[in-house]
């Protein structure tokens, strides 16, 4: 996943989306913030869960 410089990927999902948030937290990222009302999907806003994983946390 890294190499050429890139020291840290993020990712967010719906925090409706647990199935989502648990699979990257066991894929080795963590959970950075909550964004309140952000995202507008199927006729309201949504909160999204934002997640992130540096290179030096990386198993691989």
């Amino acid at each position: 996943m890294f190499g050429n410089g890139i020291r840290r990927v993020s990712a967010e999902c719906d925090a409706r989306n647990t199935a989502s948030a648990r699979l990257l937290e066991r894929l080795g990222f963590r959970r950075e913030g909550l964004r309140i009302e952000h995202t507008w999907i199927k006729g309201e806003w949504t909160d999204d869960l934002l997640f992130g994983l540096l290179a030096r946390d990386w198993p691989g």
